[in-house]
């Protein structure tokens, strides 16, 4: 893996939010995930990280074909597949020490089929409503400036518009236990990071206010995990 970033910023100065909980959690860890770049050859996969990696991904796909209207089937059918292709598009093309390399073992016909039935009752249960993209990136970043200069970079799931016309920065959480994994999320620091990282190209959209949201794929019709911002 490269020293630097694409813009020649070491690599030791760019975080992550998993950067960030990775120092709290355990700063030997954090040197060696992050100083040493190892976090993709000490870091297992799990079952539940295919499951939420696919339906991450499957937002995404309906984000980008605008495929808000078409038929449950249709969605479960054609998002989940490319959803899988770009999982395992990106472990082969990028190996295994990457960021899909070690869910590709746990990407099985159970995981996609769970995948699958967590998003039908996600959308059943909010009668087909998801808010339309307002603007499609993957990644984000955004650079702090003084006598060294650090970069913040990554990004939530998807850029929406709330239903009283306010952008949302909106991240989609697998949990499954809803309020177990509801109760270990940061509302403190993700909020703030994630809105640093987009609200520059949401000023130059227009938009004034915007609101940061954590969607649960197990508990659709939870509206309480938010923080406004202007």
């Amino acid at each position: 893996m490269d020293d630097v970033a694409f813009d020649n910023i070491d690599r030791i100065y760019c975080f992550s939010l998993g950067d960030f909980r990775n120092f709290e959690k355990c700063f030997f860890g954090f040197l060696v995930k992050h100083h040493l770049q190892k976090k993709y050859e000490i870091e297992e996969g799990t079952f539940n990280q295919a499951v939420g990696s696919l339906l991450d991904l499957a937002v995404k796909k309906l984000h980008l074909s605008k495929a808000y209207h078409q038929p449950l089937d249709y969605l479960l059918n054609s998002l989940f597949k490319a959803a899988e292709n770009d999982i395992r598009e990106q472990a082969e093309r990028e190996g295994p020490h990457s960021f899909y390399g070690s869910t590709l073992k746990f990407l099985t016909p159970q995981a996609l089929e769970q995948a699958q039935k967590v998003f039908k009752n996600y959308y059943l249960k909010r009668a087909g409503k998801i808010n339309k993209a307002i603007l499609h990136k993957r990644f984000w970043e955004c650079l702090l400036e003084g006598e060294t200069v650090f970069k913040i970079w990554g990004g939530p799931d998807a850029l929406e518009l709330g239903s009283d016309a306010v952008p949302e920065i909106v991240d989609y959480k697998y949990f499954e236990d809803a309020q177990r994994g509801k109760n270990n999320l940061d509302m403190d620091l993700m909020p703030k990071l994630y809105t640093l990282l987009c609200a520059s190209e949401l000023q130059n959209l227009g938009y004034k206010n915007f609101r940061f949201r954590v969607r649960s794929w197990t508990d659709p019709l939870d509206e309480s995990l938010y923080e406004e911002f202007d």
